[in-house]
């Protein structure tokens, strides 16, 4: 832990988290009792896997960062059969760059807490695929009543990556989490009071994009076709109903190329011909604002800080230069 005191109040998202999970959580289809006894009967606790004399996997997870937290779950379709609080020794969290990130790192005599899950195979497979930073290994988890249990943990693909400060938002997504699956209040009280953060932008310095041509709008139809498959038509991307064109790869003898090639494959695999707004809602959870059933669901706010988000992102000195405003997405007869 920094020994840097931070301002933060994480009391202030505690109602819009206890509304997400009443909307979203009680509604999850889990599996009954009688499907994780089956499958506990495989379990040993000198594997950090299960698996089935049908061949299914499963496999044991120590949670760190976001995925403590059940909406974080609950927006990455990631359903536990099992969590429970646990704590791993002789190791310490710590927050890295880029982003301040958590990750671990081997300390005699240390010790920090998290969740572990027990999740498919398939689940797993899926969170590789986010966590592109990262790799597995395997640990030693003892639970409350003191059992131990190998489990799998991600830690950064880099070592010795430079400390960084966690944001506002992922500590406070960590902190939920941790509450919610009843993890030691001694080591919750330590993230809330010791770890220093960099605060929440307030919502009156919310950057938006303004220079919108009036009265141009266009049909979701149209927006659909412009999802980067078609190399006749240009990539567009919408955030908070404004449409943003791109404009073409530079010259393959441009310094900027390799960079802007992996961002097209990225945004056109992943966001073309989407309404950015509600994906990055899913992916950048923010326990301020509640999470509804109906993913289409944001308020206001919310929206003004994804689209600031998204803003950042693609005014920075590599991308700035790409991307032009072309129009607002019309939706249901109604402009937004």
């Amino acid at each position: 832990m920094t020994e840097q005191v931070s301002c933060f109040n994480p009391s202030l998202s505690d109602a819009s988290f206890a509304l997400s999970c009443e909307n979203v959580l009680s509604k999850l289809v889990r599996p009954d009792q009688s499907t994780i006894d089956g499958i506990l009967k495989h379990d040993s606790p000198e594997k950090a896997d299960i698996v089935l004399p049908d061949g299914r996997k499963f496999l044991w997870y120590f949670a760190i960062g976001s995925m403590i937290n059940p909406i974080s779950l609950y927006l990455r379709n990631i359903i536990p059969l099992i969590s429970y609080p646990a704590k791993c020794q002789n190791h310490r969290i710590l927050f890295r760059a880029p982003n301040g990130m958590a990750d671990i790192e081997e300390c005699l005599e240390a010790e920090f807490h998290g969740v572990v899950h027990l999740l498919s195979d398939e689940q797993m497979n899926c969170l590789d695929a986010i966590e592109l930073l990262y790799h597995r290994i395997i640990v030693n988890s003892i639970n409350y009543q003191e059992q131990n249990h190998l489990v799998y943990m991600y830690k950064m693909n880099i070592d010795n990556q430079p400390k960084s400060l966690p944001s506002e938002r992922y500590l406070d997504i960590i902190i939920k989490g941790c509450e919610y699956y009843k993890i030691q209040p001694e080591y919750i009280n330590r993230l809330k009071y010791e770890q220093a953060v960099i605060p929440r932008k307030q919502p009156h310095t919310f950057q938006s994009f303004t220079n919108i041509p009036e009265n141009v709008f266009y049909s979701a139809e149209e927006f659909a076709r412009h999802d980067g498959k078609d190399p006749t038509l240009p990539l567009w991307l919408c955030v908070n109903g404004k449409i943003l064109e791109y404009s073409g790869l530079p010259p393959v003898d441009h310094p900027e190329y390799e960079l802007q090639k992996r961002t097209y494959a990225f945004l056109t695999s992943r966001l073309g011909g989407q309404e950015v707004t509600y994906v990055m809602a899913r992916t950048l959870y923010e326990p301020l604002y509640v999470i509804s059933s109906n993913d289409n669901d944001l308020c206001v706010q919310h929206r003004a800080e994804i689209e600031d988000e998204f803003y950042r992102r693609i005014s920075n000195n590599q991308n700035k230069n790409y991307w032009k405003p072309i129009g607002r997405l019309c939706l249901s007869n109604s402009a937004l």
